[in-house]
């Protein structure tokens, strides 16, 4: 009895180490970059976005934020999941032309990639873009060390990049 007694802590012992391990190791996860390539087209006022997102992250801001379970792209997927998360990157991520003119993106389609979600978008505006303004803070709200890759191309011009985080979280760009 004594015998299985201390071979019955030794073994939880273990396992308890073992577990703090992958438990640590699950805490420390980096936030991982978000990538974000605009197509900009001054003249018709047209943006096209493609935004992508680690699942994982993702997961974290429905539990975090919304207090549901997602799973991205299992069956376990909660109903709301997807459009919870449009609704997030809608709230997270903007575009104002010109000064005033703040751009209604809507979602074309969301696929997953290799446990990245990917958002296809669209923003018109009512007018030629002389002045864009974009403020990405996406996963910020979670993550302080969050790095928000941008690309932006523009009709006619080289493409520009940019790495926005929770303290410089907006371009400014004149066309």
């Amino acid at each position: 009895m004594i015998l299985f007694f201390a071979l019955w802590i030794n073994i939880g012992s273990v396992l308890n180490s073992q577990f703090s391990i992958l438990n640590s190791q699950l805490l420390a996860h980096p936030p991982l970059v978000s990538i974000t390539t605009m197509d900009v087209d001054a003249q018709k006022g047209n943006i096209a976005l493609y935004i992508r997102i680690c699942t994982e992250d993702l997961e974290m801001i429905l539990h975090g934020k919304y207090n549901i379970e997602g799973w991205i792209g299992t069956p376990a997927e909660h109903r709301d999941s997807r459009r919870l998360l449009e609704m997030y990157v809608n709230e997270r991520f903007t575009i104002t032309v010109n000064e005033s003119e703040k751009l209604v993106l809507s979602t074309d389609s969301m696929a997953i990639d290799n446990d990245m979600m990917c958002f296809y978008m669209n923003g018109i505006s009512n007018q030629t873009i002389r002045q864009i303004e974009v403020n990405n803070r996406l996963l910020t709200d979670f993550f302080s060390r969050q790095r928000n890759l941008v690309l932006i191309g523009i009709t006619g011009r080289s493409d520009k990049g940019y790495v926005l985080n929770r303290k410089n979280s907006t371009i400014m760009l004149s066309l």
